[in-house]
């Protein structure tokens, strides 16, 4: 397939995310085929491929779904309040999107997987085996949504005729190890280097096996899966952090860092990203419309490496300095010089604030700061009013006009292999130099200090600390959610107040208390009872049991009456 034609989102992205898999497949290509011969060549094979690949796009208002994920937990808060909240129910959109998103890529690649067996004898053997490979890891990608987010689903691997169409949900042990045996097929078959940018790979195979056994509480299959990448993938850490999330950063790939990401082309007008739109400054021209919580904040270290409250030189009245570099490049924090980038890329500057009705701005014009109205401080809807405080700073300080952007969302990365490598060596109380030294790897390219001795040989201490560096690591890249429920530790940081910032600047915080028990300080759980009158929060959210898995959307019940649903949500 050609370049072109691999660059998975520039293939007019903003029609397909609500085009149904039979009205993308019906479409005939240039040489229009019969209906019985549609994948009798490697061109149609190819077309029905990218098809697929182009329904890895879940859209929410031109931005991937998978933004929202973080903020459905104690990391983020959304304008609204969102399924966060914990009041949603059967027939909410989300519950009902994400399941929509994952059939629809399982009806394309069944409907590819079924349909090239007409047109095998024509395609060179490795050819068609690479296409099957890369189809039946994207089945798997979205099997890996349900399972975590629903628990027991049907498993379909096949076009269903209309007498099939009510299939019973299967156990989720049974799709786990469904996916596991897929993985490990499609590796023997695909290879760690591509010609094409956007490609599945050896790599992406292995890693995706390892983040589902990690998931599944399946240690050593994880641990294996990953130090296999490791080992062979040749895969190493952007230098800077900060350039993963940028366009041109992403181009570049130092390091080949990023594995398996989302792409937007230049080739069609309508193929953006608006994730730097949407919870950029207001005073920048953005619409702030996520929002960063004083808990994910409080989760990175000095730079010293040492966690907050037990750090000496941590400054609660300056909490942006002295700190983990990664803080600057996820979280915008008043004081903090900002740019973003408007129509023809012309770059516009400020200084981020949320307690003054004016901040500096820059003109380039005339290299002078001066001073304007701080719609961060007084719009209804800016971080201030609407927020906690804080914006996000991943993902939108891109290099590139905001109203524009093509920056790539990245599904998976190099520093998460390393991280799931470590956390499931640690769970099996393997403590050894390979462990400390992924771990090691992804804080030294922030510039933090090796894990400390007396950290490296406790079991306990370490848990705690990969627990963290996934957190300050991967923060709005799609994990929280996931990893609060299979640490079961939801029903602790996900009920109550939404905390930010402190109200005035004039009031700091002080250090939050992550010791309230031992399993709060495991967790890196900070408790701001002691100060709730003195700073920022948003909602007041409730979770229950039930809200460990999302229920069966009622509409799939409707159609399907065979479809039980999960407990509590009966």
């Amino acid at each position: 397939m050609r370049k072109t034609n691999l660059y998975i989102l520039g293939i007019c992205l903003s029609a397909l995310a609500f085009t149904s898999c039979k009205d993308f497949l019906d479409r005939s290509p240039i040489s229009t085929p019969t209906t019985g011969s549609f994948l009798n060549t490697e061109g149609e094979m190819n077309g029905a491929l990218t098809g697929l690949y182009q329904s890895t796009y879940w859209n929410s208002g031109s931005v991937p779904y998978q933004v929202t994920f973080d903020h459905w937990t104690d990391f983020g808060v959304e304008r609204a309040p969102g399924l966060a909240a914990g009041i949603y129910d059967t027939y909410d959109g989300n519950v009902a999107n994400i399941w929509n998103f994952s059939y629809v890529m399982i009806q394309r690649a069944n409907t590819l997987l079924d349909g090239m067996v007409v047109g095998k004898n024509n395609v060179a053997a490795d050819t068609y085996e690479r296409i099957r490979a890369e189809a039946r890891t994207l089945r798997v990608f979205a099997y890996f949504h349900l399972v975590n987010m629903y628990g027991d689903v049907p498993l379909i691997t096949k076009v269903l005729t209309p007498a099939e169409y009510k299939p019973l949900r299967t156990p989720k042990a049974e799709v786990v190890k469904f996916m596991l045996d897929e993985l490990d097929s499609c590796a023997k078959v695909l290879k760690y280097a591509s010609p094409d940018r956007g490609r599945l790979t050896k790599g992406v195979v292995l890693g995706l096996k390892a983040r589902i056994a990690l998931f599944d509480g399946q240690y050593q299959v994880a641990a294996e899966a990953a130090g296999e990448v490791i080992r062979e993938g040749g895969y190493g850490l952007n230098p800077k952090f900060q350039d993963l999330f940028t366009r041109s950063g992403q181009t570049a790939n130092a390091g080949k860092e990023i594995m398996f990401e989302l792409m937007f082309a230049d080739a069609a007008a309508n193929s953006l990203n608006y994730l730097a739109l949407g919870q950029g400054s207001r005073n920048l021209g953005a619409q702030s419309g996520k929002f960063p919580t004083q808990r994910l904040v409080d989760l990175f270290e000095d730079k010293e490496g040492k966690r907050i409250d037990e750090s000496t030189i941590y400054d609660p009245a300056h909490p942006s300095r002295n700190r983990d570099s990664r803080l600057r490049w996820t979280v915008m924090m008043t004081g903090d010089t900002i740019t973003l980038y408007g129509s023809g890329n012309a770059p516009r500057r400020c200084v981020f604030d949320v307690y003054n009705t004016q901040t500096n701005f820059y003109n380039f014009t005339t290299n002078t700061w001066a001073a304007g109205d701080n719609q961060d401080l007084s719009s209804p809807y800016g971080p201030a009013k609407s927020g906690v405080g804080y914006l996000w700073a991943k993902y939108t300080f891109t290099d590139e006009d905001i109203t524009k952007a093509r920056v790539s969302w990245i599904f998976m990365r190099y520093a998460e292999i390393l991280l799931t490598y470590a956390e499931a060596k640690i769970e099996m109380g393997q403590l050894d130099a390979t462990v400390t030294d992924a771990i090691n790897k992804v804080r030294n390219r922030s510039g933090m200090p090796d894990v400390a001795a007396a950290v490296a040989g406790d079991a306990n201490k370490m848990r705690q600390l990969v627990r963290r560096e996934r957190g300050v690591e991967l923060a709005l890249e799609g994990f929280r959610w996931f990893d609060i429920r299979r640490w079961k530790i939801a029903e602790l940081v996900m009920p109550g107040k939404v905390y930010g910032a402190a109200k005035t600047q004039a009031d700091p915080l002080g250090k939050p208390n992550f010791k309230k028990s031992a399993v709060t300080d495991l967790n890196n759980i900070p408790d701001y009872t002691s100060e709730a009158n003195k700073i920022m929060s948003r909602d007041d959210r409730a979770f229950l049991p039930r809200h460990y898995l999302f229920p069966i959307p009622q509409q799939e019940r409707n159609l399907n009456d065979k479809l039980t649903t999960n407990p509590g949500w009966e």
